[in-house]
C-alpha cells in the first residue's frame, strides 16, 4: 500500500474509512429496517436476542452490552423502546435480583421471521458481491480483536 506524503492527510486515515463505512453501511440497512419499525441499533439488539432465544440462552443486559461492544447504559435506552414497541421485556432474574434478563416478547420473536430478508436486500443494495463483503466483514472483525484484545468476534 502506498504511503501518502502526509501522514495526517485524512484519505491515510484507518479510522477515517472505518467511520465513513460504517456510517454508509448504516446508512443501506435504514430503508430496509423502517418498515420493520426498526433503527440500526434496535435491530442488533434483537439479532442478539434471537440468537440467544435460538440457542436457548439466557440474555442479559449486560451480556447483551458486551456482545455489542456497548455499555450497559446507552443499551438501556434501546431496550426501552423495543419495550415500549413491545418487541422486549426485562425483568429481574430470580435467581439475582442485581441482574436483569431480556427477553423477547411474542411480537419480537415474531418480527425475526420478517428480519429474514433484511441481510439479503442489504446486499443488494451495496453493490458488492457477498464474498467482498465477507472480505469487509473480516477485516472488520480483524480489527475488533485487535482493538479489544483477546475478544473473540464471531463469522
Amino acid at each position: 500500500m502506498e504511503q501518502p506524503e502526509d501522514p495526517l492527510a485524512l484519505e491515510a486515515q484507518v479510522c477515517f474509512a472505518l467511520s465513513a463505512s460504517a456510517r454508509a453501511m448504516v446508512a443501506l440497512y435504514k430503508p430496509v429496517l423502517e418498515p420493520l419499525g426498526l433503527t440500526h441499533p434496535q435491530y442488533l439488539v434483537l439479532l442478539g436476542l434471537w440468537e440467544d432465544a435460538g440457542a436457548g440462552r439466557t440474555t442479559t443486559v449486560t451480556g447483551l452490552a458486551g456482545r455489542l461492544y456497548l455499555d450497559p447504559g446507552t443499551l438501556s435506552p434501546l431496550l426501552k423502546r423495543l419495550e415500549q414497541q413491545d418487541l422486549v421485556e426485562r425483568r429481574r432474574a430470580t435467581t439475582d435480583a442485581r441482574v436483569v434478563e431480556v427477553h423477547l416478547t411474542q411480537a419480537g420473536a415474531a418480527l425475526r421471521q420478517e428480519a429474514l430478508q433484511v441481510p439479503r436486500r442489504v446486499v443488494e443494495s451495496s453493490g458488492l458481491s457477498p464474498d467482498e463483503l465477507q472480505r469487509v466483514k473480516s477485516a472488520a472483525d480483524a480489527v475488533i480483536t485487535a482493538a479489544h484484545g483477546s475478544a473473540t468476534v464471531s463469522a
